[in-house]
């Protein structure tokens, strides 16, 4: 490798612990493109030949088809590999470095890294929710124990339920579409970090590689790594709505016995035959708590770093990349494994008529005959006490209220009566199912949108690679 400012050789433990090459897996392909785009640039601003831009992009394209796996490893990082690469093929390589650093190359395949594995995200949520609306339709009439303290509660839906899940999700789809807004901008041309005199488009290649726009500040596009901690918060916040689905998921196939967990998504014992383990969804939880770690380790990276460029970015890097991993692949998980589950109807039913989830409602009806509603939950609660929802009226009467109050309340006439915007009753439950599904649909078309803007862009840039190589 090069080594022009010394004279000798980095030591070779030195050069291992500053290497970056075996994380750089992740950004291989985002390099050629981000090569790709600069020598077109270079090309149109006239600082390189048409010769010389054409034997460049050639020794790319052949390197890029070669793959990774094809680099040799003794280099600091895949940037230097891939110019080192070129360089051997053919001496114009020398030129491909031309108004331009590291530091606002890593720092734009960084940025198309995590934008291609936001909208990866973005796809993976939708999916999960388009399971869920499908689940909370098909469980329409299902009833089941709500619970606070996770202790038996009230009656509600199990399709109830299971759109607090989706409701969740969508606001992490909205996150990580605002995230990925702030993400998708270029900040090549930068160079290391006060620009170049050498004249450039910054916005055609930003347009090249698909980008909205620039990082217009030469300094802050190097030197801000913050869209990469919020792509790693939006990550973790996604993760912990995967965990609390994964914890209902592994009380659920316990004790509470409300779901038969399907087989593809479990395991069994080494030593007890009998045990059908809930491991994707324990795993799930743990995750998001390596995540919080990674969001947390980004945090104290970054946070006192002077400008510009410092090498403790590289740190962040693979945080990044495995983060991103994490939650995509956990979301795929959860779709698959709760679009099998089998929810035990019977047992649901059966445990909410057992658990005097109706008493909210018997209090709720002494308010509606003029009981104070205090006094009423009082009423109620001495009953509850004694074990007998039947003693209500004789309390009452114990403290002089004689109010008529029918106390034969079905669980079905409970989630019924709750009619309010975001209740329980059949009608509203359906409502939000319709309008969820809209929502989706739409969240569908603008995902789609976006993709299919980069593709068009990068479409282009193949293009102009085409033609010139002609």
């Amino acid at each position: 490798m090069l080594r022009s400012r010394f004279k000798k050789q980095m030591d070779p433990l030195a050069l291992e612990f500053t290497s970056s090459i075996d994380q750089d897996r992740y950004i291989f392909y985002y390099d050629i493109l981000v090569d790709l785009a600069h020598v077109l640039g270079l090309l149109k601003c006239g600082h390189i030949s048409r010769d010389d831009a054409k034997a460049i992009i050639r020794a790319l394209l052949e390197i890029r088809d070669k793959g990774y796996e094809a680099i040799p490893k003794e280099y600091e990082d895949v940037h230097e590999a891939i110019e080192a690469e070129v360089t051997k093929l053919t001496q114009a390589g020398k030129k491909m470095h031309t108004a331009r650093s590291r530091n606002d190359e890593v720092a734009t395949c960084l940025r198309m890294f995590a934008r291609d594995r936001l909208l990866s995200i973005a796809s993976a949520i939708l999916d999960l929710r388009r399971v869920l609306l499908k689940r909370a339709e098909e469980s329409i009439d299902v009833i089941m124990p709500g619970f606070t303290h996770l202790q038996y509660a009230q009656p509600t839906r199990l399709s109830h339920h299971i759109l607090a899940y989706h409701d969740m999700l969508k606001r992490d789809f909205d996150r990580v579409i605002e995230t990925f807004r702030r993400v998708n901008l270029s900040p090549l041309g930068a160079c290391a970090f006060a620009g170049t005199s050498f004249e450039l488009d910054r916005n055609y290649t930003a347009e090249l590689l698909g980008f909205d726009g620039v990082v217009e500040n030469s300094c802050d596009a190097v030197a801000s790594r913050d869209f990469l901690i919020e792509s790693v918060f939006v990550a973790t916040q996604l993760m912990l709505t995967l965990s609390r689905m994964a914890e209902e998921i592994v009380l659920w196939c316990s004790e509470f016995d409300f779901i038969d967990l399907p087989e593809e998504y479990a395991s069994t014992s080494s030593i007890m035959p009998q045990k059908k383990n809930p491991d994707v969804a324990e795993l799930i939880r743990a995750k998001a708590g390596r995540l919080i770690g990674n969001l947390t380790g980004v945090m104290s990276i970054y946070k006192a770093m002077p400008l510009t460029y410092n090498r403790d970015f590289q740190e962040m890097n693979e945080i990044l990349f495995k983060s991103l991993e994490i939650a995509d692949l956990s979301t795929i998980l959860m779709a698959g494994m709760f679009e099998k589950i089998v929810f035990k109807t019977d047992v649901m039913r059966e445990k909410v008529l057992k658990s005097f989830t109706v008493a909210s409602e018997i209090a709720d009806r002494l308010t509606k005959a003029g009981i104070p509603f205090r006094d009423a939950h009082r009423i109620v609660g001495r009953a509850v006490a004694e074990g007998d929802l039947s003693k209500v009226l004789d309390i009452a009467k114990e403290m002089s209220y004689d109010v008529k109050v029918d106390l034969d309340v079905s669980v079905e006439e409970v989630v019924e009566g709750r009619k309010n915007i975001g209740g329980t009753s059949k009608s509203e439950v359906l409502r939000m199912i319709e309008d969820r599904l809209a929502m989706l649909e739409k969240d569908y078309d603008t995902l789609n949108s976006i993709i299919d803007s980069i593709v068009l862009k990068l479409e282009k840039l193949y293009g102009e690679v085409e033609q010139l190589l002609k």
